[in-house]
């Protein structure tokens, strides 16, 4: 292992955020800034110039030291993709919290005519809490009261902003913005933050894949960003905020009740159909474009996934049609496809407060966050790939009671599935059911009035990065209530949530760190 080597790396990688910090400074050109003074937009814009000083600080003092010219030589190993992994995305979550942090602080001595803080208790703690929730894109905010729009509009903007950076993948985006950094070394790190137990490239290099996934994501972002701007007529600045939290399957919004604000059916049918294009997996939109229909047709996961999604609207549809006073059926299919796309893909933008439907319907919706989208894609939860493994694994083990002679293989896309694969994807499903049925107690420890739901809610919320649930977080509500315990540990949650648990989790092993 090269730790030394590794940790330079980080500074790399700290000094690149440190430039990332300044890109919601662009948000100048298309905010609302009319009813602004200089003094107003000064005050907006200073958080992000200094927390883009500080990191490129912390950035270049980390690289000068720990800069060694013979652990440059060395080659990384897998413990260092995995510390990477988890370091960087750590990092990110750290660092994208100056904004928050110094939008709490009055580093002008403006007056209260000018200044309001985002945060006034616990400022670190939920400015950390906002960031992880942002860079992971669950979509959980601690914003309570939600902050006033035209004296924050740069710090709303930079929180959709982070979700978009956070749904390609942080280690991916470096990579891509920065090819200088060693192809070789980042492959080790994008091992442990991909999505999904299947990482087929697209194209043989991983530069090449990387800026391919990069040319889709920005198109489905331009693509969505004119629907919404020329067809649902929002705003420039509501149309690229909703338009970077719904391609990341993110789900934060400029207002406090989401797209709820707008209530308007042509808005919510922009960002249902993209909502649904950011659960498939970017492979698929790559088959699309160069004409390969064939492996769409042969994609398990992508098939399924469709008949999922169709499944859950149908039930929720008929289901808030019998039981939900809605004034007509046309308002049950609105609401219930937005809210069963919104909540399978993890986006977690709402259009309804579905906390107040059945009993039934919520455990539905549970499941369905628990899943997710497809492996690939910017969406969380485990993934339909091994809910598909799983599921065939159970069929042979089935077969075999009748005939134990059988002998017979996981197959995915006609694809044999090596049994370390399997098994692997086996100890996901137990280590991730095991923290979303253990994690809940901690949360009720932790917190003296809350209900079983709020809490089993909150927790697969988190890890699924989805954001809104029920009962106490259900979609009129925040995170702000949770004491710093609880917090710390949903921030957790969603950091394993994103690596996918083991990335973490091989941290925590004292094993890992013998001769480091």
């Amino acid at each position: 292992m090269n730790l030394r080597k590794s940790i330079y790396l980080i500074g790399s990688f700290v000094t690149y955020f440190g430039l990332f910090l300044l890109a919601p400074l662009l948000g100048l050109l298309f905010m609302e800034k009319e009813s602004l003074t200089n003094t107003e937009l000064l005050i907006q814009a200073c958080p992000f110039v200094l927390s883009s000083l500080l990191t490129l600080m912390l950035g270049y003092a980390i690289k000068k030291f720990s800069y060694d010219i013979d652990a440059q030589k060395k080659e990384l190993t897998r413990k260092d993709g995995f510390f990477l992994a988890s370091l960087i995305w750590i990092m990110a979550g750290l660092l994208g919290s100056l904004p928050y942090i110094l939008s709490s602080i009055n580093i002008l001595f403006s007056t209260e005519v000018f200044f309001q803080p985002v945060f006034i208790d616990n400022v670190f703690i939920n400015s950390f809490f906002e960031s992880v929730s942002g860079i992971t894109t669950t979509g959980a905010t601690v914003f309570n009261p939600f902050p006033d729009i035209e004296k924050h509009q740069l710090l709303i903007f930079w929180r959709s902003l982070s979700q978009w950076l956070g749904g390609i993948g942080i280690i991916l985006l470096v990579l891509i913005i920065f090819p200088r950094i060693s192809v070789g070394v980042m492959q080790i790190a994008t091992d442990q933050e991909g999505t999904g137990p299947q990482k087929d490239r697209i194209t043989p290099r991983l530069y090449e894949t990387g800026l391919t996934l990069f040319y889709i994501y920005l198109g489905l972002t331009v693509s969505l960003s004119l629907l919404l701007f020329g067809v649902a007529n929002l705003t420039v600045y509501d149309s690229i905020v909703h338009t970077l939290s719904t391609v990341s399957s993110g789900g934060f919004s400029s207002y406090p009740l989401s797209v709820e604000s707008f209530s308007s059916p042509i808005v919510e049918a922009g960002i249902v159909i993209f909502m649904f294009l950011s659960g498939i997996s970017f492979a698929i939109f790559y088959f699309l474009i160069t004409g390969n229909y064939r492996k769409i047709l042969e994609n398990s996961e992508f098939k399924t996934y469709v008949l999922l999604n169709l499944l859950v609207i149908i039930f929720v549809v008929f289901t808030l049609d019998k039981f939900y006073n809605y004034e007509s059926f046309i308002e049950s299919i609105r609401f219930g496809v937005f809210q069963s796309i919104s909540l399978t893909t993890g986006n977690g933008f709402t259009s309804f407060n579905f906390d107040l439907w059945t009993k039934h319907t919520k455990f539905i919706l549970l499941i369905v966050m628990i899943i997710g989208g497809c492996s690939g894609s910017t969406t969380g939860g485990i993934k339909i790939i091994r809910l598909l493994i799983i599921l065939k694994r159970i069929l042979i083990e089935i077969k075999r009671r009748v005939s134990p002679n059988i002998i017979s293989t996981v197959k995915i896309n006609g694809k044999s599935i090596d049994d370390e694969i399997v098994s692997g994807v086996s100890s996901f499903l137990f280590l991730y059911l095991g923290i979303c049925l253990f994690a809940p107690v901690l949360i009720i420890i932790f917190e003296q009035d809350i209900t079983a739901l709020s809490a089993f809610s909150s927790v697969i919320s988190s890890i699924a990065n989805v954001g809104p649930g029920f009962g106490l977080i259900n979609p009129h509500a925040a995170y702000s209530f949770f004491t710093v315990k609880s917090k710390l540990l949903l921030s957790l949650l969603m950091l394993f949530g994103r690596l996918e648990i083991f990335t973490l989790f091989a941290l925590l092993i004292p094993s890992f760190w013998k001769k480091y």
